[in-house]
């Protein structure tokens, strides 16, 4: 079983003060933890980030990760160089706070060959909360500072596609902006502003509330939608085109803990107590029936084997997402046995 080209999840913090009505983790947001690097946290997550199986390194919480920005930084400092990073982020600092943050990391990913793609939530559950909004300011402050180490794209979880294609076209107006929306797909649009291109991915709703707008993809359509997307059968892990393997999903926690990405029913380690190497996390792939299955055999087709199917319909559609799937799952008994092909 070949695994490369992995992706990196890092969540630094549990703290956000937005207040989103949607998020899973809200119960976390007042007396949650932010992520600090211990010795053996920061000799892990070098070892992981400059693996040359690793394809991406992305930073976000169970928070807001901004309020850990430190951090952050402190992450991108481990980079022996070469590497590409993304930070997940409502961007909700005032602009001169936040064209700091854009400045120091900047300064970082250039001494080192790196980049970094900021990703900013662009739909009405977070556009609404936040005071200062960081799209156009954003894409203002690259084109007059030349942020060659920064690129910017844009996230969305709206069921209508027309208030984030609307606020982004008006917002960049604002800032004397010109733009065109260029529809991709049924997950992703493209911002065309001049010459530059810049990427909208639309995601499902996790959990969505009994009044939510109709226009989600149900959980087989999100699934089809992810298949022509990448022009391959939808597993686990981190999925690259065709004919390239695809690798492993790793995601840390504010506190250290380690899961493979949409199996987080299984804690793997701690970055701060164990020892973590891709090496040691492709032998668990490779060796645990549960894991194997959900890497290497077709979500779709494995669903397709269980036997209780009003149970799992009531799952499919409270998860509405993939990735949250098994957790939800994990609760049934029996359930998840049933993936596993004899």
């Amino acid at each position: 079983m070949d695994l490369h080209g992995h992706l990196l999840y890092i969540d630094i913090t549990q703290i956000c003060g937005i207040g989103c009505a949607f998020c899973m983790y809200a119960d976390k947001h007042k007396s949650g933890m932010s992520m600090e690097l211990s010795s053996l946290a920061r000799e892990n997550l070098a070892a992981l980030i400059n693996a040359a199986a690793v394809k991406r390194i992305s930073i976000s919480g169970e928070g807001e990760p901004l309020n850990n920005a430190k951090v952050f930084h402190e992450i991108l400092g481990l980079s022996d160089g070469g590497k590409q990073f993304e930070f997940i982020t409502s961007g909700f600092f005032p602009h001169d706070k936040m064209a700091a943050f854009y400045d120091t990391t900047q300064q970082l990913v250039a001494e080192r060959g790196d980049h970094c793609n900021i990703r900013l939530s662009a739909d009405s559950h977070h556009i609404e909360k936040v005071k200062w909004r960081a799209h156009g300011f954003s894409l203002d402050y690259q084109r007059r500072q030349g942020l060659d180490g920064l690129s910017f794209s844009f996230r969305s979880i709206d069921t209508d596609r027309d208030f984030t294609r609307g606020y982004l076209l008006e917002e960049l107006q604002r800032w004397g902006l010109e733009a065109a929306i260029e529809p991709r797909n049924a997950l992703e649009d493209v911002l065309v502003v001049g010459d530059a291109r810049f990427g909208i991915d639309y995601k499902n709703l996790v959990h969505p509330a009994a009044d939510t707008p109709a226009g989600y993809l149900d959980l087989h359509g999100y699934i089809g939608a992810i298949e022509a997307k990448i022009n391959k059968r939808f597993t686990l892990g981190s999925l690259n085109p065709p004919p390239a393997a695809n690798g492993m999903d790793l995601t840390i926690k504010p506190n250290g803990d380690v899961y493979l990405y949409g199996i987080e029913h299984q804690r793997l380690g701690n970055i701060h107590f164990d020892r973590i190497r891709w090496e040691h996390l492709a032998s668990h792939v490779r060796e645990t029936p549960l894991v194997r299955a959900l890497y290497s055999q077709p979500l779709a087709d494995l669903l397709a084997r269980v036997d209780k199917p009003d149970l799992l319909r009531s799952i499919l559609a409270k998860a509405n997402n993939p990735y949250w799937l098994v957790k939800e799952m994990a609760n049934h008994d029996g359930l998840l046995e049933q993936l596993v092909p004899a």
